[in-house]
């Protein structure tokens, strides 16, 4: 028995010991969180790996059109810290004087506002000094890639909750005034307070969306504006998701506005290689009209486009699409949408083809590219065969005055038509 149990331990260090050795992170534990004692007042900064998001108007935001968010894009990060909370009165009390405090001693543990973008400045700096530890504020794009919960996201609307109440301190629920921080639901990597409380300032100068963006990108090169994230108590519901946008003057300084810090640590341990600017996106001409490819990272990258327009299809084919919705060419069969890439090959001379599945569903895992939106509502069975039996009753007495009465497909035959790929927006890939 003894020599049984030596064979199956032995067995189990051979077989098992390299995959657990292959899940070992390249971070060491140590660095994954940073505890920051300042004049025994701690800040805790959490590790937010590096990687690819879609920044913006995504479609697990909302419905409804904006602009200032829009358009949505690709957006590459270098790995950086942000502090887990923002930053309270009793933090600023510590590293700023008395006097330059509004009396909130009463409210140690609530985020510190009336605080304008200058004044978060100069905290950085006098807590650089205490410390000795590169600290700032995020940049847009990391503030947004982080409450978003970073590479471990489940595409939630609000900060790691879809429930509004459970992500932060909104109105009405907040009130008028702010609740001290981490008391509501952190969000996948364990941030708090990233929607509601107090909104936050950021680093960057507010300017309007590229569809080309840099590779750790630090906002517009010019503005008068900063940028402000996150909503705050006074905000509703219906402005408080993660891609809302917001910027202030400098020196405004009100009770709803905020901040949390960030760093990245100068010897950084896996620092990501992000690709140059002119490798995130394509942009391919085809007779007067431009088809936009983003970069699908991996081990055989390639660049996938967006969703091909009714307009684009018309303008390569000479035809209008089978059908479209929202704008977009649906209803091709596989062959129509092969000869589509062929002459989009030949017009553009690069090698384009069909988007497979494979290529779309790894484009949509990766954050590259945002789900479809929902389909129509579809009629019931009975409702179309009901319509379509009063619709056959109508149409002798339509004829006679001209009128051609539209007939519905029943849904049971549906299933039986085509492809159902041909119901899928066309997506062309380039390498």
């Amino acid at each position: 028995m003894p020599q049984n149990r030596l064979i199956i331990i032995s067995l189990f260090l051979v077989l098992f010991l390299p995959l657990s050795a292959k899940k070992r992170p390249t971070v060491p534990d140590s660095l994954r969180s940073l505890t920051i004692d300042v004049h025994g007042v701690s800040i805790t900064m959490q590790r937010v790996e590096g990687g690819s998001f879609v920044m913006g108007a995504t479609s697990d935001q909302y419905d409804r059109d904006t602009y200032t968010d829009k358009p949505a894009h690709l957006v590459f990060l270098s790995p950086y810290y942000i502090a887990t909370t923002e930053v309270t009165n009793h933090l600023w009390r510590t590293v700023m004087n008395e006097r330059e405090m509004l009396d909130l001693s009463g409210y140690p543990e609530h985020p510190v506002s009336f605080v304008s973008w200058h004044q978060a400045q100069e905290f950085i700096r006098r807590l650089d000094s205490i410390t000795g530890m590169p600290f700032r504020l995020p940049t847009e794009a990391e503030w947004e890639f982080a409450a978003r919960g970073g590479e471990q996201t489940k595409h939630f609307r609000f900060a790691g909750s879809n429930e509004a109440d459970t992500a932060g301190w909104l109105f009405p629920v907040a009130g008028q005034w702010t609740h001290p921080v981490a008391r509501k639901q952190p969000n996948e990597i364990g941030l708090y307070d990233m929607t509601g409380n107090v909104a936050e300032w950021c680093q960057d100068l507010y300017g309007p969306y590229e569809l080309s963006t840099r590779p750790d990108p630090c906002g517009a090169d010019t503005g008068s504006f900063r940028v402000v994230r996150g909503g705050s108590y006074d905000n509703c519901i219906a402005n408080s998701h993660l891609s809302v946008r917001c910027w202030y003057e400098p020196e405004t300084s009100v009770g709803y506005i905020g901040f949390r810090v960030a760093m990245t640590l100068p010897n950084e341990p896996t620092k990501q290689v992000v690709p140059d600017e002119q490798e995130l996106t394509r942009k391919v001409r085809l007779k007067g009209r431009r088809l936009h490819f983003t970069l699908v990272p991996g081990d055989e990258p390639y660049y996938i486009s967006e969703e091909v327009s009714a307009a684009l299809w018309k303008k390569i084919t000479g035809f209008n699409p089978p059908e479209k919705e929202h704008g977009i060419a649906i209803g091709m069969s596989p062959q129509e949408r092969v000869r589509f890439a062929e002459l989009c090959s030949r017009i553009a001379d690069k090698p384009l083809s069909v988007a497979t599945l494979a290529e779309v569903d790894s484009a949509l895992a990766k954050g590259v590219i945002a789900p479809p939106k929902q389909p129509k509502r579809q009629r019931s069975v009975r409702a179309t065969q009901r319509s379509r039996k009063t619709r056959e009753k109508l149409s002798p007495w339509a004829e006679l005055i001209g009128v051609k009465i539209k007939q519905h497909d029943d849904p049971i035959l549906q299933d039986f038509k085509g492809d159902a790929n041909e119901k899928l927006p066309l997506r062309l890939v380039l390498r």
